[in-house]
């Protein structure tokens, strides 16, 4: 008997022999006593780097030894209560708890057995009455069923998670022969015979069970349980395997090609360490938590024993462990029940593909494979000893036929990796299979992916080897830097078939790629540079791209579009974004970036591919509408650049007619003085409807000013819904004034309304007009006239108070529960500070979790460095702010160059975007 469980059961016997004869009041807080040291050595053991498998039994043999004292106990009870003999009972463990694995908060499932047909004895009812109440009573979360063993068979033929449950049951107290029937006739009616049914069964849920968590190992907050690759899916082969082998064990496969001895290895080792990790979650939340949140993964890292420089690093470290060790069991586990699923015998891959005369018509030799169905199988074990290329064979017919790799060919592949060797990756023919593979339109993604299950793709192409189970602390990034990759190659796969209006003027530009080659490797190799943590990725990948170019002997012409493609992979949509587009020099730079037309479509296309791939939420209509302009902008430039400079001439001449056809004879002065005072790109901003109604509200304000006789800075307002109904649009109009952005954020923060982006323009004359779009603490329009009025009395205060301070509101505001709704996830902080993107102004870019009151919190952060705001792009999107501010020096006028005064800055947006306890009057 284990040395820990002497050690339990030497303590139980001390303080819980006598409980039986006591009432349960009286020995309740002997159990919760015993149970509080044991759970206590127990994590004492945890953090002391006990294995997952080991500290999850001990917790079991630990629940076992109570279990058995309170069942004797209740035993006892019912014996004396009750003149008639106590029914025969057994109690069982079941699920996870029946096989042996309990971490700190899991449920105890357990079954009570009997006899009866007819229903349960009062004295057997009594003993169940008092176990579950003294084990509520002790703290336990409780998973119960009362049944006769004709009732537990019925009801495990009736449905899966029953027999599951079932099948792992185990006896713990009580009368041992009716446990010993109940395996019997378990075994005899819900095991022979169901087989292929519950195999299939088993199949579906897993099936259902990753789509719904996420279909994809790589997850930047995975599921430790559920998701692909966790727990659940060793657990399903554990399943299964007793019903194909008739044991709850793994070791039954090894040595029948379906488990090879390291497989065997690996899956047993990253089960240990999920287990690991699950049990500190528990611990690390007091509660039942299967999700690894980024806000946990820094602590998790720290308290198992992760000893990088910093806290990020040791997050990385755990991830990239994770990430190996579920990818492990993924693949296995996904191989094997294929096999078990589809009725292969265990024979090997002769015993499936053998040379004989065929046994079914659909079955056809492919050079050196065999087709059989739709999956590829190999004819001879050795072929790959003695032709290695024909690995890479075997991919391009899979991609060519659309087939699959049978389970026994990717095995195969997988032990005959050390055969892509440096001589393999500069040798002709799998260089020509692999070059012609990745110029396949459509079909590309799934033969890369298809390499990178076995190992195969990092092999051969050792740039993509390094970003195996990277993972990326960005916000939109919601997978590992390889699976982003593939990811990406897929987004770009589907251009070539869509049908999506949304996405024809991108397969227009496919259509008319002749070789996509270079797009495709470009794709392949946009993220290299992560791997070696270079602060400029871009330029890193671009360097290995360099290197996988002269590898593979591209052309020239093919060797610079790669490097610029992968060296300019973001530009496109960072200048879209963060760059002034209304700017005609924005678009020639641009210009003499990429150089052509071709390579502007190109990276067109990666852009795309790399939005979609980055997650759900990392394109959208507005990023793609910015990038749209900026690709229209440089492309009429490179056809004609005489033509490109008459275009972005503004026809200030027929857009003003235009807006005085809306408007009454009587605006023709206040038109003339909008169109004089307002610079070019407000008038490319905004279409004439808005700039009608923005001659409009000056006016209210202007009447309200002098007629009405306001205060000088009573601002005009209007409130309008969106068209698509999901935020607010708020138009201001007063004077200019000292600190007026940071007290309107202010002003929408202290109500609660959330800023989703701004367009600021001043006037010659000194008059803003500004545009905001709002929502309030539910994320939608603000639709309440009572939460409008209240925005615009803060704001008028704030506006004629030169001593007014929002400090003492935003407090009361963050201190309500519903403040911090707009946080949906935390990702770090990334602030840049670039003198080289515009020729008169600093620009800083800021990229944090979005909250109430963030805006103002930065604009004062720049009112205390004495900086000052000249343009600014202001964009929420699902929980992420990402803005960006053109400033400069208001003494000089230009752009902020001292090296201290640049780190002050960051340090002071640092602490702003942070919400640290700091605070500015404005």
């Amino acid at each position: 008997m284990p040395h820990h469980l002497d050690k339990v059961l030497a303590n139980a016997e001390r303080q819980l022999a006598a409980t039986g004869e006591r009432r349960p009041t009286e020995v309740l807080p002997l159990y919760k006593r015993f149970l509080k040291i044991e759970e206590h050595r127990l994590r004492l053991k945890h953090q002391a780097g006990g294995g997952g498998r080991e500290i999850c039994a001990r917790r079991a043999d630990l629940v076992d030894v109570l279990l058995r004292h309170v069942f004797a106990a209740a035993v006892n009870a019912a014996r004396r209560s009750h003149a008639q003999l106590i029914s025969p009972i057994a109690l069982m463990a079941l699920g996870g708890y029946g096989r042996g694995e309990l971490n700190p908060s899991s449920d105890v499932d357990m079954m009570f057995l009997h006899r009866e047909p007819s229903g349960v004895a009062p004295s057997v009812a009594a003993v169940i009455a008092q176990v579950l109440y003294l084990l509520w009573d002790i703290g336990f979360k409780v998973g119960h069923s009362t049944r006769s063993v004709e009732e537990a068979i019925n009801q495990a033929n009736g449905e899966m998670l029953t027999k599951t449950a079932l099948l792992e049951s185990r006896f713990l107290a009580g009368d041992t022969e009716l446990a010993g029937s109940f395996r019997e006739e378990f075994r005899a009616k819900c095991v022979t015979g169901h087989e292929r049914e519950y195999l299939e069964m088993r199949m579906r849920d897993q099936a259902v069970r990753h789509v719904k968590f996420g279909e994809s190992v790589y997850l930047q907050e995975p599921n430790v349980k559920s998701g692909c690759g966790g727990l659940r899916d060793y657990q399903n082969l554990l399943w299964m395997s007793y019903f194909e082998e008739g044991a709850l064990t793994t070791t039954h496969l090894l040595g029948k090609d379906w488990l090879s001895k390291a497989d065997h290895r690996r899956i047993d080792e990253a089960y240990d360490f999920l287990l690991r990790i699950r049990t500190d979650l528990h611990y690390a939340t007091r509660r039942a938590t299967d999700v690894l949140h980024l806000n946990l993964q820094e602590q998790i890292a720290t308290r198992l024993g992760y000893r990088q420089g910093s806290a990020l690093l040791r997050s990385e470290a755990l991830m990239k462990d994770y990430y190996e060790h579920t990818r492990n069991i993924f693949h296995v586990t996904e191989r094997i029940t294929e096999q078990f699923a589809s009725g292969q015998s265990a024979g090997g891959v002769r015993s499936l593909f053998a040379l004989a005369t065929p046994q079914s018509q659909d079955e056809e030799r492919l050079d050196e494979f065999v087709r059989r169905g739709n999956q590829l199988g190999i004819a001879e074990r050795d072929l790959f000893e003695e032709q290695p290329e024909c690995m890479m064979r075997a991919f391009q017919i899979a991609q060519e036929r659309n087939l699959d790799l049978s389970p026994q060919l990717a095995d195969l592949i997988t032990r005959n990796l050390g055969l892509v060797t440096r001589v393999f990756q500069y040798a002709k023919r799998p260089r020509e299979i692999f070059l012609a593979i990745i110029s396949r339109k459509s079909s590309v993604g799934r033969v890369l992916r298809m390499m990178h299950r076995v190992d195969f793709l990092g092999r051969y192409m050792p740039e993509f080897g390094q970003l195996t189970c990277l993972v990326q602390h960005e916000f939109f990034h919601r997978y590992t830097a390889d699976e982003h990759t593939l990811v990406c190659i897929e987004k770009l796969d589907a251009i070539a078939v869509t049908k999506d209006d949304i996405l024809r003027g991108y397969r227009v530009l496919f259509e008319k790629m002749e070789d996509p080659l270079v797009l495709y490797l470009a794709l392949l190799l946009h993220d290299t540079g992560r791997a070696v943590g270079a602060r400029l990725h871009s330029e890193a990948s671009a360097v290995f791209a360099r290197r996988a170019a002269l590898r593979l002997q591209l052309s020239p012409e093919q060797r610079k579009s790669l490097i610029l493609l992968v060296d300019h992979h973001v530009t496109l949509s960072s200048m879209a974004q963060q760059r002034n587009l209304d700017d005609p020099e924005t678009a020639i730079e641009f210009a003499q970036i990429v150089r052509n037309q071709k390579n502007l479509d190109a990276l067109m296309l990666l852009t795309l591919a790399d939005g979609q791939g980055t997650s759900a939420e990392g394109w959208s209509d507005w990023k793609e509408g910015l990038v749209w302009q900026l690709y229209e902008a440089t492309s009429h430039y490179l056809a004609d650049e005489e033509t490109f400079y008459q275009k972005n001439k503004i026809e200030h001449e027929s857009l003003q007619n235009a807006v005085a056809q809306m408007l009454a004879p009587d605006f023709a002065d206040e038109i003339d003085a909008h169109f004089e005072a307002l610079p070019d790109n407000y008038f490319r901003a905004f279409e004439v409807p808005e700039i009608a109604a923005h001659v409009e509200l000056f006016r209210a304000f202007l009447t309200r000013l002098y007629i009405d006789e306001a205060p000088p800075l009573t601002p005009a307002l209007k409130w309008e819904l969106a068209a698509d109904g999901s935020h607010s649009v708020v138009s201001l109009c007063t004077w200019d004034a000292p600190k007026l952005l940071g007290k309107i954020a202010g002003s929408f923060a202290v109500v609660r309304m959330n800023i989703r982006s701004a367009d600021v323009f001043t006037r010659g004359d000194n008059v803003v007009v500004d545009r905001f779009r709002v929502t309030d603490v539910r994320s939608g329009p603000v639709t309440d006239p009572r939460e409008m009025e209240a925005f615009e009395a803060t704001l008028r205060a704030a506006l004629l108070n030169p001593q007014f301070e929002f400090g003492p509101l935003l407090q009361k505001t963050r201190a309500n529960p519903r403040a911090d709704s707009l946080r949906e996830r935390d990702f770090p902080t990334r602030i840049s500070v670039d003198n080289k993107a515009h020729p008169a102004y600093t620009l800083v870019q800021i990229e944090t979790p979005d909250r109430l009151g963030l805006l103002y919190d930065l604009v004062s952060a720049f009112s205390v460095e004495n900086v000052s705001i000249t343009l600014s792009r202001i964009s929420t999107e699902k929980g992420a702010a990402i803005d960006t501010f053109y400033v400069a020096d208001p003494d000089s006028r230009g752009k902020i160059t001292d090296g201290t005064r640049i780190a002050t800055l960051q340090h002071r947006l640092q602490e702003a975007a942070l919400g640290s306890a700091w605070s500015a009057k404005l």
